[in-house]
């Protein structure tokens, strides 16, 4: 049975203080308290022949690595063979560390990261910290890089360092597409359906 794995995104913060800082500052926006359609459950939906793995890991709001890990590892020895790995933002940025230092010891089919941010002097990533990702490929037959030019929460810039340390990466850039929180994605479900 093909597996789809998708990691969702969140936050984290370098200290406590510094989380609930930016929950006492953050203004609130009456329009995302609405619900509405997310392309994450929209394509376990449309894929009908596979299994769409969809956790909620931990605090995803104050996020931590180490936790994420832990998680991580539980849904691990659940893969089979024809696996499929998404992470979206700060899901990204977790397989890409996560896959640096912990390589597979069987690769999966693909790892796709959209809108990842590569960490840098100007932005805390707290634990997610991701500096280096030379080694993600190693876990993955192919590996797929999604951004879009008008990203207002990950720079586009931060594209091209994914794919210094990833060459072989296939790259999906986009114009309009801001942090891909439509309500659906019919070019990631186009790959996901791919042989």
């Amino acid at each position: 049975m093909k597996q789809i794995l998708i990691i969702h995104g969140g936050s984290s913060f370098a200290s406590y203080h510094d989380y609930i800082d930016y929950m006492q500052t953050m203004p609130l926006d009456y329009e995302r308290l609405k619900h509405s359609q997310k392309w994450k459950p929209w394509i376990a939906e449309e894929m009908i022949d596979a299994d769409v793995l969809l956790p909620a890991f931990p605090n995803g709001a104050n996020a931590i690595f180490d936790e994420w890990k832990l998680y991580f590892e539980k849904i691990l020895p659940f893969l089979e063979d024809d696996v499929q790995l998404v992470g979206h933002s700060l899901g990204a940025m977790f397989l890409g560390k996560y896959l640096q230092h912990c390589p597979l010891a069987k690769p999966v089919r693909r790892v796709i990261l959209i809108a990842g941010r590569y960490t840098d002097i100007a932005y805390d990533a707290g634990s997610f910290e991701l500096t280096d990702v030379s080694r993600l490929s190693e876990s993955a037959d192919e590996v797929h890089l999604f951004h879009s030019q008008d990203d207002k929460v990950v720079p586009y810039t931060d594209l091209a360092k994914f794919q210094a340390d990833l060459p072989g990466a296939i790259s999906h850039t986009f114009t309009n597409r801001g942090h891909f929180n439509d309500a659906t994605f019919p070019e990631l479900l186009k790959l996901l359906k791919q042989k």
